[in-house]
């Protein structure tokens, strides 16, 4: 995957990428509408533990890169490394954007749905550019792509099953915890059907970006 072509602007587009995904994440925490899918099941676990959003998520990320050798039948150490070394900071950098956005605190129905909208559309683009850059897929993303590679199926489709996945799980976590809906909302529905469709449309229609693609 990680080659030397074109290697500048697609490392500068990866790192792009994690830091528009992990700014979405933290926004759409802020939103107060239930935070995206990928940080669902982290947001409602920091809620009855003592760890953050960031460091649950280092902890899910962990799971995630284990699980993907067991179903590709084989190691591929290049990407795992990756997204080892991936993890701990992408953890923290949500951490660094929630204190960052301390003072956002949308109090409308319409700030809230605008900053909600705002933070699917950061993040499915910055899933968009990781994916494109190729250098090495963050640990949810990694994920995605292993089961899109043995489903053969669209890495879109792949990606909404993945989120609606984990928002189930959410919500199976916060009826069990509070007896209630608790980090799950209107907000993260939308997202786990909205995200997969724009990195569709960002595939689509963001050509610019083609410039820079890797050949076989």
């Amino acid at each position: 995957m990680n080659t030397s072509q074109h290697f500048g602007p697609r490392i500068i587009m990866f790192i792009c990428g994690i830091a528009c995904m992990t700014f979405g994440i933290a926004l759409s925490c802020k939103a107060d509408l239930g935070t995206s899918p990928i940080s669902s099941v982290p947001l409602v676990l920091s809620m009855c533990t003592p760890f953050s959003v960031g460091i649950i998520t280092i902890i899910m990320n962990f799971a995630f890169i284990a699980v993907q050798p067991l179903l590709l039948r084989a190691f591929y150490w290049r990407e795992l490394i990756g997204q080892v070394i991936l993890t701990v900071p992408f953890g923290y950098s949500i951490d660094l954007f929630m204190w960052v956005l301390q003072d956002v605190n949308p109090e409308t129905q319409l700030e809230k749905w605008a900053a909600c909208l705002i933070s699917i559309a950061v993040l499915a683009f910055g899933v968009f550019l990781e994916v494109r850059a190729k250098i090495f897929f963050a640990a949810g993303e990694g994920l995605v792509n292993v089961l899109t590679f043995i489903s053969r199926k669209n890495f879109s489709l792949i990606k909404n099953g993945f989120d609606i996945t984990l928002v189930v799980i959410s919500v199976i976590i916060s009826l069990l915890e509070f007896s209630t809906l608790r980090g799950v909302g209107l907000g993260t529905i939308a997202a786990a059907v909205l995200v997969g469709r724009m990195i569709y449309l960002y595939e689509k229609y963001l050509h610019f970006f083609d410039r820079w693609k890797v050949k076989a």
